[in-house]
């Protein structure tokens, strides 16, 4: 087998196909600030399903994404817990700390997963001099650990934690669908023991920006605002997210031959 041109310095530079770029130009739009474009409601109405949470909201990228599921699960002055090598909390310019007076209480995992015992001893008691622990953040696939991606039983033993001690569970899942395809589950499988996700649609996926986040109506409703307070708040995004739909309903399934592509490079290497 031969393999030309194919360029793994990262699933970023994947480009919009020919039928991407004629759903851009033909997209039906409206001001999605109102909520009026057809084609972003879309786009989060198939999102929403997919993972089977209430509502989603599209946002320019993943580190938006993040951050506002972030914000709307936390108040100034809360600690929120990561595992020490996310992305979370090493790759996005500190926004926990700028934009959300957040204290990060990282944990080291095993592969970029962590252990239940440690996120329970990293969870603050009820101490006027402590900070509030609000949230336990998850990435998967883990990024710094290779990719690695964690089964729904290692994302079922976090979120136990979170709601024993009812506190919030967020996942990066900037590759989710990395991480569905290298297990042979369906993403429902990992959004059932999460509050909030976040979605790329840039990375392996073919649209060229925007992510997704979904959740319960109210975190949803919360996410929106502090979208609109960092710039996200769109006119007609229909534009964009056409691309976005395309990456979801046609570009996920091809994640399976990127990882036989990837396999056989590392072979070969």
């Amino acid at each position: 087998m031969v393999i030309k041109n194919l360029d793994f310095r990262s699933d970023t530079v994947t480009k919009p196909t020919k039928e991407m770029r004629d759903a851009a130009a033909n997209a039906d739009v409206g001001d999605d600030v109102y909520g009026e474009d057809a084609t972003v409601n879309t786009l989060e109405n198939i999102s929403a399903e997919m993972f089977n949470k209430e509502s989603a909201l599209f946002v320019t990228s993943g580190t938006q994404g993040n951050a506002v599921a972030v914000l709307a699960h936390t108040q100034r002055g809360d600690e929120i817990i990561l595992e020490a090598r996310s992305h979370i909390y090493g790759g996005e310019v500190g926004g926990l700390a700028v934009l959300g007076s957040l204290m990060a209480r990282t944990v080291y995992g095993e592969r970029g997963w962590m252990k239940p015992e440690d996120l329970e001893a990293a969870i603050r008691p009820d101490n006027i001099h402590l900070p509030h622990t609000s949230l336990i953040c998850v990435e998967n696939t883990h990024n710094a650990s290779g990719g690695t991606p964690l089964t729904p039983k290692q994302v079922h033993d976090n979120w136990e934690v979170a709601k024993n001690n009812n506190l919030g569970l967020h996942i990066d899942g900037a590759r989710i669908f990395n991480a569905s395809i290298a297990l042979g589950v369906d993403v429902k499988e990992f959004s059932k023991y999460a509050d909030t996700i976040m979605i790329c649609l840039s990375k392996g996926l073919a649209a060229p920006i925007g992510s997704i986040v979904v959740g319960s109506n109210e975190l949803i409703e919360k996410a929106k605002k502090y979208r609109k307070m960092l710039g996200g708040g769109m006119r007609q995004a229909g534009i964009i997210t056409a691309l976005g739909i395309i990456a979801l309903t046609k570009m996920t399934s091809r994640l399976a031959e990127d990882h036989e592509n990837a396999k056989i490079t590392v072979e070969r290497s």
